[in-house]
Parts: structure tokens; C-alpha cells; sequence
């Protein structure tokens, strides 16, 4: 039994310095602001003393239709690794999302963007249910 008191002992301080905090620098919050409306449209921004900003806003298309849904647009930016600064734009919606910026291969954005024009596939019920 005593032979396996190293592996345990190796084992529970192995345990409790995963569980350690990690310490990590807070960033300042330079602005926040977020406004909801009664339509379920919205806008949203914020931006932090690292120079990681956000900033989106949602309208509301068809509404009062069955196909009634938000269309949003958006930005993000942030300073990647290597000290420089990264933004990427996007809209999603009812058909689909489609992000372009400095960091997203051309070839990604045009195929979002093709496919956002393609009509949707009905949904196909299984086979039992046709015959039903």
C-alpha cells in the first residue's frame, strides 16, 4: 500500500495546482451601452483600454408576417498577437451569416454570401410520414 503513497500524493498536488486561479491583467472598460426595443430591434457597442471594441444593432424585417425576423449588423476588433489590429464585419439574418474583415479568407465571404441567396430546401418528413 505504502509503495503507491508517492503516485497518490503526486496525483493530489497535481489535482490542487490545476485548481489554482489563474492571474490574469483586469482591462478598463472604456464605454458600454446597450438599448432594447419594444420591436425586439437593439444596438449594442463597447469598447475596452486594449483597443477590443464591438458594436452591432438588429432590425426587425417582415414584421407582423410569418417570416418576421432580426437582420443584424455588427463589427468586432481586436490587437491580435502579433500587436496588430484585427476587424471583422458581419450580417446575419434569416439567411445566414456572412462575416468579411482582414482575418476571414475572401473565399469564406463569398460563399456565405452566395448561399445566403440560395431558397431554403423544404424540410423533408421521413419516409412513413409521406405515406401517411
Amino acid at each position: 500500500m505504502y509503495k503507491f503513497l508517492p503516485l497518490l500524493v503526486l496525483a493530489v498536488v497535481a489535482a490542487c495546482g490545476h485548481a489554482l486561479p489563474v492571474e490574469r491583467e483586469v482591462i478598463e472598460i472604456l464605454s458600454s451601452e446597450t438599448n432594447k426595443f419594444a420591436d425586439g430591434s437593439y444596438n449594442s457597442q463597447y469598447s475596452t483600454a486594449d483597443g477590443t471594441s464591438r458594436q452591432e444593432e438588429a432590425s426587425v424585417v417582415d414584421k407582423d408576417t410569418e417570416d418576421e425576423a432580426l437582420e443584424v449588423k455588427g463589427s468586432y476588433k481586436y490587437i491580435n498577437e502579433d500587436g496588430q489590429e484585427v476587424e471583422v464585419h458581419y450580417t446575419a439574418g434569416k439567411n445566414g451569416f456572412v462575416p468579411y474583415g482582414s482575418i476571414i479568407n475572401p473565399e469564406i465571404t463569398a460563399v456565405a454570401e452566395a448561399a445566403k441567396d440560395l431558397p431554403k430546401e423544404p424540410e423533408l418528413k421521413p419516409k412513413a410520414l409521406q405515406e401517411a
